[in-house]
């Protein structure tokens, strides 16, 4: 008599199928990430061969930062000190500042919380003064 066996098949999964789509994955992420785009704030730098600019001392407006304080400095109007960032912008407009949109310094100190930075910033361009400089002052 003669023994019949049956035959076991082995049931798998194409590989073939999951590799094309680990590719697939892949290809959509490095495309998709490249839509994702952080914006910062927006600045005209020098270039590498210009020279510094000279500037008139009554055409420069001075902001200096110090912790929640901004003190204004300029040649027609002098000194004038604000204990916070709260009504700076409303002030800023209230100074009489005749032709002083040739430049605007804004001047802070290293240890600065950069979100007062921003706001002084922000205020300053709102005012219209478009050129400004950011340097760092030693105490």
């Amino acid at each position: 008599m003669v023994k019949l066996r049956r035959k076991t098949n082995v049931e798998e999964i194409s590989a073939a199928s999951m590799s094309d789509l680990a590719f697939l994955l892949l290809v959509f992420f490095m495309v998709a990430s490249v839509f994702y785009v952080k914006e910062g704030i927006l600045a005209n730098l020098p270039k590498k061969d210009s020279s510094p600019q000279m500037v008139e001392r009554d055409k420069v407006v001075t902001v200096k930062i110090v912790g929640d304080s901004v003190e204004i400095d300029n040649v027609s109007f002098g000194t004038k000190r604000y204990p916070s960032l709260r009504g700076f912008g409303e002030e800023l407009q209230k100074l009489d500042v005749p032709d002083i949109r040739e430049k605007y310094a804004v001047i802070s100190a290293r240890d600065t919380n950069v979100q007062n930075l921003v706001t002084v910033l922000s205020e300053v361009k709102k005012r219209g003064f478009l050129k400004i400089s950011m340097q760092n002052f030693v105490e």
